[in-house]
């Protein structure tokens, strides 16, 4: 029996025919072989066909199409169990060409010569790529067993874990909701007493302005914070430079002294470098004062 195949010389391989003062083979050679060999090829991966000739039947190991693969043994990836883990092994990849080239190169085979040989070799590379499918299959079935094994555990698992997340998400929305109530309360206190102190105590102006919903804060803020500190202070507007006063001045202790039995956080005097507004040249002394919750600006009176 005959079978037609490539042989794929590398640059080293023609080098040694050529020392050995030999032709190269024709890269598509047909070869012999024995007929129990023929049911390798049956099993080998890779393209081939049988023909019927004058020398009876030829197996053409290449099609026009495949002519680069030629037969061949393919690279796999099987798994070993370590320690537990699963580890990946590789079969080497052997092909028929690259063996008769090899065995071109050393003069063991001539065109024409049996071939068996490089069959043997196929068929045990053929043996070892089952042994390890076989022993994937064995791995896959196992690892599956394992899975389903584990199956019930890990959907407790998860049904914890969405249980769990179930009650943070509440007791997060709880904590939000108790907030934004308490938040809501404080500033609708801040609003009522907002209101009384203008209706008892604001000007024309404010009392007008805040009555047909006009935004009159400043206002509330400024005529709030003078009716306990005096009026005198100004609101501070532009956060203006502030540095410590050394050596301060006896009328700005003196008004310290007073600002004690007035509100709850007391005053400190202060430098402004660029004056109240921030565009003076020369700096001036203030008593720098917190008028209460009210506000959230500081007032300032300058000596």
């Amino acid at each position: 029996m005959k079978i037609r195949t490539i042989v794929n010389l590398t640059e080293a391989q023609k080098a040694r025919i050529v020392s050995r003062n030999e032709p190269f083979p024709q890269r598509i050679c047909t070869f012999d072989m024995s007929p129990e060999k023929a049911e390798i090829i049956s099993r080998l991966k890779g393209s081939f066909k049988l023909e019927s000739g004058l020398d009876g039947i030829v197996i053409q190991a290449i099609e026009e199409k495949y002519s680069s693969d030629s037969l061949q043994v393919e690279e796999i990836g099987g798994f070993i169990e370590l320690n537990l883990n699963w580890r990946s092994v590789v079969q080497e990849t052997i092909r028929l060409k690259d063996v008769l080239a090899e065995a071109y190169a050393v003069g063991t085979i001539k065109d024409g010569s049996n071939i068996d040989f490089a069959l043997d070799i196929m068929a045990e590379a053929q043996k070892r790529r089952d042994d390890i499918e076989a022993h994937n299959e064995i791995v896959r079935a196992e690892k599956a067993r394992k899975e389903e094994e584990e199956r019930p555990a890990r959907e407790a698992q998860k049904k914890r874990e969405a249980e769990d997340e179930a009650t943070r998400k509440k007791a997060e929305a709880e904590r939000k909701a108790k907030a934004d109530a308490e938040e809501k309360a404080r500033n609708e206190g801040i609003e009522a007493e907002k209101r009384a102190w203008i209706e008892q105590n604001g000007s024309e102006r404010l009392q007008k302005g805040y009555a047909l919903g006009y935004n009159c804060t400043k206002i509330y803020e400024i005529e709030r914070a003078q009716s306990v500190l005096g009026s005198e202070y100004i609101r501070d507007d532009s956060d203006v430079d502030k540095k410590d006063r050394s050596c301060p001045s006896l009328e700005a202790l003196q008004e310290v002294e007073r600002l004690k039995g007035v509100i709850k956080k007391g005053a400190a005097i202060v430098w402004l470098p660029h004056g109240i507004d921030g565009e003076e040249e020369t700096g001036c002394e203030a008593v720098k004062a917190d008028p209460g919750t009210f506000s959230k600006k500081y007032f300032f009176r300058t000596f």
